[in-house]
């Protein structure tokens, strides 16, 4: 992190500063404390971390913000009106002062894959950082930003959001050079309405671009190609399905796929030209998030050589798109979240996997979806009958995916209140060589059910 003092700081936020300090890093932990930090509380919903400033000063703070305006510290001390709100203010000062170019991504589904995908494309040729872990919110993203430099020549910043407002306030601070909307899905739906609402605050992104910047939209999403010469900036497409995108890709038996330059105004791709990509990650659907990804490389000037080998280079683990074999059967790890839309795309590469066994839908219920829910579920379970041999749902909305998939005629559909029971039955079940898809909300755990299948754990 670069150095800056209080008083810049307090330009940032609009905040009063009394004392003088010189700053090299913030914190948000009390208990976590690096020389030279600026310790920022944040008021939460359980605890408010304004009672913990005593023990930040004691574990080595020099400096605390706060919105406590009555009370005194030992320390330099900058008084603001909401130190949440001007956490997001100092990350938009200080990103400022750094320079760089900030690339922010939203969507509905797919939005951490792409972010992932671009930053393995955009470091084949730039010092580069991205959003790390799941830190996509209104503390995280601004804490992310906080971790550039001045050598860092692009950040790739994820936003995510449940609510109306969030990522406007975000972009206001990102600045985005690039704003990258993968697609509009149902996620959240529960908070923002409609599909129409969620489109509405995915377009908040735009509201910090900078003057000259792109948007680059998924053009296969009616939603977003409908408005977008209505946005008021330079917009750039993709898409699979239509072929009026500026940049567009065919499949190929093999695995790998044509990214195709019909109308994008760059010179290391020549409209009306192409090369060949690859991926190590399953599915159509991931071909759209590398197009995202290509596009956002070329627009850097990147080549697509560098974008090849940056496509090429990224490989999922953990809870996330984790395909892999164990025990002898063939495993699709998909836990950490999960929407209709997601459901769809995940089963759809289930259906390929183990042409010489069963393929076993395991999800876990989707969250947020509040009046959609009902539907949503049976959608999933509608998915389940034309991709999977069986399926064992767990959840809430077990009942609903179940009747989704017997509507379209699957017989092997079973609905679980925990974890045990469904590992019980599937384990009678399933033989070696079958494939199995473990995907649900993060609520579900469903990574608990994948290691009681595998041995792995003994109890919830």
């Amino acid at each position: 992190m670069e150095r800056f003092t209080l008083a810049q700081a307090a330009g940032w936020t609009k905040g009063e500063a009394k004392g003088r300090a010189t700053l090299s890093e913030v914190s948000t932990d009390s208990r976590q404390i690096p020389a030279g930090a600026l310790f920022i509380p944040i008021k939460g919903e359980q605890f408010d971390a304004h009672d913990f400033i005593a023990g930040a000063i004691e574990n080595g703070a020099s400096a605390v913000m706060s919105h406590r305006l009555n009370e005194e510290y030992p320390v330099p001390t900058l008084y603001v009106a909401n130190t949440a709100r001007a956490l997001l203010d100092l990350a938009g000062g200080y990103r400022q002062l750094c320079g760089g170019k900030v690339i922010g991504v939203t969507g509905s589904v797919g939005k951490t894959t792409t972010k992932e995908l671009l930053y393995a494309v955009v470091r084949q040729k730039f010092a580069a950082q991205k959003t790390e872990g799941n830190l996509n919110n209104e503390i995280g993203l601004p804490l992310t930003l906080l971790r550039m430099t001045r050598a860092t020549e692009v950040m790739v910043a994820e936003m995510g959001m449940n609510h109306f407002g969030e990522i406007a306030r975000m972009t206001v601070a990102a600045r985005p050079d690039i704003a990258v909307i993968t697609n509009i899905g149902t996620s959240h739906i529960e908070f923002l309405g409609s599909r129409e609402g969620i489109c509405k605050a995915k377009l908040e992104i735009l509201e910090g671009l900078q003057p000259g910047g792109y948007a680059v939209l998924c053009g296969d999403e009616p939603l977003l190609w409908n408005k977008r010469a209505r946005l008021g900036c330079r917009v750039i497409t993709y898409g699979l399905e239509n072929n009026a995108c500026d940049l567009t890709a065919s499949l190929h038996l093999d695995g790998t796929f044509d990214i195709v330059n019909n109308s994008l105004p760059v010179s290391t791709l020549p409209q009306g030209e192409r090369f060949t990509a690859k991926l190590r990650l399953p599915g159509a659907h991931n071909v759209l998030n590398a197009l995202a990804a290509a596009a956002v490389g070329l627009l850097l000037g990147q080549t697509p050589g560098q974008i090849a080998d940056g496509l090429a280079s990224y490989q999922a683990s953990g809870l996330r798109q984790n395909i892999y074999e164990q025990n002898g059967y063939h495993i699709y790890a998909d836990c950490y979240n999960a929407s209709p839309d997601a459901m769809e795309a995940t089963l759809a590469v289930l259906g390929t996997m183990a042409p010489g066994g069963r393929r076993f839908a395991v999800l876990g219920s989707m969250l947020e979806l509040g009046g959609y829910a009902e539907e949503g579920h049976r959608r999933a379970g509608r998915a389940a009958a034309q991709y999977a041999d069986a399926l064992y749902a767990y959840g809430p909305g077990a009942d609903a995916m179940v009747a989704g998939a017997k509507e379209k005629g699957m017989d092997k559909a079973y609905a679980f209140c925990d974890h045990a029971a469904l590992v019980a039955a599937l384990q009678q079940d399933a033989q070696k060589g079958d494939a199995l898809l473990f995907k649900g909300s993060r609520g579900m755990r469903m990574e608990q059910a994948l290691r009681l299948f595998l041995g792995e754990d003994t109890e919830e």
